[in-house]
């Protein structure tokens, strides 16, 4: 008897510290499970994060997580207010007076003015900033002509600080469709202290650049990841739900898939070998986003001088082959620039505009391409061409299928380069290609957003695409008022443009991500930014 008191007071002592074990660990998963994170894969580095200068994809996904500019889009596409809380036109619908928020400030303490976004869109406009997007502010009076150097006052530029919270832009004519381009970077507001101090490197590191929006950037490890905390004084900051949000960079979209399966992300885009895989599962999600994917030959090739050659080559890529056969049929096939799901005078613009490759279907494409090379005065062995591609998604795999139409149709040897995303918008803006196969996502619901990154002057046209006719159409869509006519202009201005070979459509993509059934609010849209996290949250 006296032995078994012993054991059982060391019984129950060991179950009662067993029960507190538990409990603790318990406490501790429970803690951990409501930590949990909203993931997404980013797929590859934004080449900055300084607005003025973002003009990738990445960049775009990031901006208004990190600063809130005039407006910001709602889950309709729609612009509602963010930085002004409201605005008026004038009725000659040339004057935009815009109200900025009281009381929002930088991530450093220091108050958002309507300086801020004035010091913004002057820092975009200014010829040493060599801003991608600058075409973008145009509309504004005198814009154009102090980007180009041509106009060295910014004091008669249309962007004028009323007081600390009224901003006035005046157009150079009514652009009915104006504020639909305040949600590009290029408008964003900057901390003129901030960036003084930074210089260069503002935005290249999370402690170079101060944020006002939703999130800020806490954590930047490059190439691997990135971590954005929420903004405790953002104006809104009732309706943000995440305190946290990590992005990752993985260019191979079948890890990222993995790294899904493993519970460790909640939402990436996927390859096709992949869509097989989850077909008919809740988690596979299919947007059409309205980008289109495009070849650009580089006019500044003396091979490219010459429009038979180029005629040949875009139409010996057959585009129904390349969404069944290579996309597996997860794209539409382009039938021009601009995508589907722009508006036109009555249907879609698509519809309006139909099949502009339609015409060339019995095109003969060896005569064309021979009458092009005696043209030039040229033969197949001595053209050296090569198609650059990025690593991600089904770059490789195209690249390889256009190169066996161009053989197998023209007899044409073209030799492929696959770079890193970051490297080929290097080359792209450089100009540093011979054929580049790349992509653009509409910035606003207009098909203006596509056709005019295609003008003489615009820092977006790559392949240096030069024709009066076209730029004069763009133009006066940009200008006119009258719905009708201006849709008609661009409708026909495509049309020049898909003639002309120097640019071509190849597919409409149709983006397939993986979701977590626990995410909520997540936005995917065609215009502006594509993939939007501003709300989101895992349940």
């Amino acid at each position: 008897m006296k032995t078994v008191k012993p054991r059982l007071n060391s019984l129950i002592f060991f179950l009662i510290l067993s029960f507190i074990f538990i409990i603790s660990c318990d406490n501790k998963l429970n803690k951990k499970n409501t930590e949990r994170y909203f993931t997404t894969n980013l797929e590859s580095e934004p080449e900055t994060l300084d607005p003025q200068l973002i003009k990738d994809v990445s960049g775009y996904v990031l901006a208004d997580k990190l600063y809130e500019g005039l407006v910001r889009l709602d889950e309709n596409s729609e612009i509602i207010p963010a930085g002004a809380e409201s605005w008026t036109v004038s009725e000659d619908g040339k004057i935009w007076t815009f109200s900025i928020r009281k009381g929002t400030k930088w991530s450093n303490g220091d108050t958002v003015t309507a300086y801020d976004y004035a010091r913004g869109m002057k820092r975009g406009l200014e010829p040493e900033t060599a801003a991608a997007y600058s075409f973008i502010m145009y509309y504004i009076q005198g814009a154009k002509e102090y980007n180009t150097g041509e106009l060295k006052d910014f004091n008669k530029v249309g962007i004028k600080v009323k007081d600390d919270y009224t901003l006035e832009i005046t157009l150079a004519k009514p652009v009915a469709y104006f504020g639909k381009t305040l949600i590009t970077p290029i408008y964003l507001p900057v901390n003129e202290k901030v960036i003084n101090k930074n210089k260069e490197k503002y935005g290249t590191e999370a402690e170079m650049a101060v944020y006002n929006g939703p999130y800020i950037l806490t954590k930047w490890k490059h190439e691997d990841r990135m971590v954005l905390e929420k903004n405790p004084d953002y104006w809104n900051e009732k309706e943000i739900k995440s305190k946290k949000i990590n992005l990752i960079m993985i260019a191979d979209m079948d890890v990222s898939a993995k790294l899904f399966e493993n519970k460790e992300v909640n939402f990436t885009r996927i390859s096709l070998e992949k869509i097989r895989e989850f077909k008919g599962k809740p988690e596979l999600k299919p947007y059409p986003d309205g980008r289109v994917w495009y070849l650009a030959l580089n006019t500044k090739n003396p091979v490219f001088k010459n429009k038979n050659i180029r005629k040949a080559m875009i139409l010996a890529i057959n585009r129904e082959e390349l969404v069944n056969n290579v996309l597996d049929g997860v794209g539409i096939k382009a039938s021009g620039l601009v995508a589907k799901g722009i508006p036109g005078v009555e249907k879609d613009f698509r519809e309006e505009n139909g099949d502009l490759y339609a015409q060339y279907k019995d095109a003969d494409l060896k005569t064309i391409f021979e009458t092009g090379l005696k043209e030039s005065g040229l033969t197949k062995e001595n053209v050296k061409l090569t198609l650059t591609v990025d690593e991600r998604g089904t770059g490789r795999k195209e690249a390889e299928f256009y190169q066996e139409q161009w053989k197998k149709k023209l007899g044409l040897e073209v030799k492929v380069d696959v770079v890193t995303y970051k490297e080929m918008i290097t080359r792209a803006t450089e100009g540093n290609f011979d054929i580049l196969r790349n992509s653009w996502g509409p910035d606003y619901v207009d098909a203006m957003t596509y056709l005019e990154i295609f003008m003489t002057n615009s820092g977006l046209n790559t392949a240096k695409y030069s024709n009066p006719e076209y730029d004069k159409l763009v133009n006066f869509a940009q200008e006119s008022i009258n719905a009708k006519l201006r849709i008609k202009a661009m409708e026909n201005a495509e049309k020049i443009l898909i003639n002309d070979f120097v640019y071509s459509g190849l597919y409409f993509q149709v983006g397939t991500y993986l979701q977590s059934t626990d995410v909520e609010d997540l936005i995917i849209r065609a215009a502006g930014n594509s993939i939007d996290f501003y709300k989101v949250y895992l349940k």
